[in-house]
């Protein structure tokens, strides 16, 4: 009987060995020994020409049946990423609809424009003088026609325009010095402008206290609220008098801080409130006239805390150049860089790669995730959303694979970072070695976004490290 039993024991681990042995021998080619090599990618100090960031050039268009442009010059420009402010003066409609042929030069314009690849900012008004009383129209629904007018040829370009600054009135299109810069009238062009443009196409106006008046908020715009459509998410500020005076040149109110935060308030609640909203919204303009408010250090100070991504790169001459005679005295690698290289790199959105991880998993899983951590180093958000790619190439047949990226690049806010997990199927790839590389992209203009690293940087993106497949360890 003993016998018996020893005999059926062996008999059934002699079977439970061939199964084994047959299970290992048909799961083996599918076993996976992985390993994960980071590339070592140093900050950068480099400009970087980015989409929706830095210094713009201004150019000027009084649209008339009569006026001719030569837009030989736009057309030369070196198509690549950038921004332009385009101004268009409708001063010589003032008295009825812009006709026909304006209407049609406009359309040209910016067609031109949108084949330069540039990002535009755009803005209407009637005055260039400082004397928008004698120059807009005496009917405020002339404005207001003019709007929805302008607006069906604004809508085809959303691709290129970014903003619309200002709502057509006041000296120089800054919304003062008008007959209509009273809450009632402003807030009637305001919410006129809104309902007849492209959701993507942002919005701003002059100073904090209008855009409180026209979210209807005392707060600031919030996480929560950001990029929901609403005419408070879409509305970002224009500061054409930034950095001139302890109001910025009437832009804030004085010392005094008022009970209603709809009025102006004192420079320290502004830029307090401007840090909070500018997370999420647009900020930009020109700096002026050279004082001890926009010396390097202070200004550093203040566009960091307005969140500025956009700067004229003409005005104030005189500014720009005190900026150029300082030098950088911090740490990292924009050590001995003059103020203006680094007050230029930092406009807008900066984004470093500071890891890409792959924690290596036992060889009989069937997934792992590949961990990339970026920092946004620049003084301000950026406002559109970008597309991220990460692209496996095996080294020897060059055969590429794109992983899925979700993120929101628009809450990447400064002095921030994000972790980004991208999941992937191990055992869907052949033993070998594979690239990885990292991508972002701007989907509205196709332009690529640069990363302030060193590294090397193909068509997929920017190499940050290697992964190896085996079936041995």
């Amino acid at each position: 009987m003993i016998m018996k039993i020893k005999k059926l024991i062996s008999k059934i681990f002699l079977t439970l060995c061939i199964c084994l042995t047959a299970g290992f021998m048909f799961l083996f080619p599918t076993l996976r020994f992985m390993s994960y090599f980071e590339a070592v990618l140093p900050e950068s100090s480099a400009e970087l020409r980015n989409p929706y960031i830095g210094w713009y050039q201004i150019y000027t268009y009084e649209l008339s049946d009569n006026a001719t442009f030569d837009l030989s010059e736009v057309s030369a420009l070196d198509q690549e990423a950038g921004l332009a402010l385009l101004e268009f003066n409708l001063k010589n409609y003032a008295d009825g609809p812009v006709s026909g042929t304006g209407l049609s030069k406009l359309s040209q314009i910016l067609e031109v424009w949108r084949c330069t690849g540039r990002q535009l900012i755009v803005r209407f008004l009637y005055d260039w003088d400082g004397n928008a009383l004698a120059s807009e129209p005496s009917s405020l629904s002339v404005i207001l026609n003019h709007m929805t007018q302008i607006s069906e040829i604004v809508n085809r370009y959303s691709d290129c325009i970014y903003i619309l600054q200002g709502i057509f009135i006041g000296s120089w299109g800054e919304m003062h010095n008008s007959r209509y810069a009273n809450a009632e009238d402003m807030l009637t062009l305001i919410k006129h402008l809104y309902s007849l443009t492209s959701p993507s196409i942002l919005l701003a106006v002059r100073t904090p206290q209008q855009w409180r008046l026209f979210a209807d908020s005392e707060e600031p715009l919030t996480k929560s609220a950001a990029f929901d459509g609403s005419l408070a998410s879409r509305l970002g500020l224009f500061n054409d008098g930034m950095l001139g005076s302890d109001t910025d040149l009437n832009t804030y109110g004085s010392d005094i801080s008022f009970p209603s935060s709809y009025e102006k308030q004192s420079r320290e609640d502004e830029l307090k409130f401007q840090n909070s909203l500018c997370n999420y919204v647009p900020n930009g303009g020109e700096v002026v006239i050279p004082n001890p408010r926009n010396d390097f250090s202070p200004a550093v100070k203040d566009l960091s805390d307005m969140h500025v991504s956009y700067l004229n790169s003409e005005y104030d001459k005189d500014v720009l150049s005190k900026w150029q005679a300082k030098t950088y005295t911090g740490e990292g690698p924009y050590q001995g860089m003059n103020g203006l290289d680094y007050i230029s790199r930092h406009l807008g959105y900066r984004y470093v790669l500071r890891s890409s991880k792959c924690p290596s998993v036992l060889p009989w899983e069937k997934t792992a995730s590949l961990s990339v951590t970026l920092e946004n180093v620049g003084f301000s958000s950026c406002y559109r959303p970008f597309d991220i790619s990460i692209t496996l190439e095996e080294t020897t047949t060059g055969q590429t694979e794109q992983l899925s990226v979700t993120a929101d690049t628009r809450l990447l806010i400064p002095g921030e970072s994000i972790q980004l997990a991208i999941p992937f199927e191990i055992r869907s790839y052949a033993t070998g070695t594979y690239d990885v590389r990292l991508k972002i992209t701007d989907p509205a203009s196709n332009s690529p976004v640069f990363l302030a690293n060193e590294g090397e940087q193909d068509e997929n993106g920017y190499f940050i490290g290697q992964l190896k497949f085996g079936i041995f360890p």
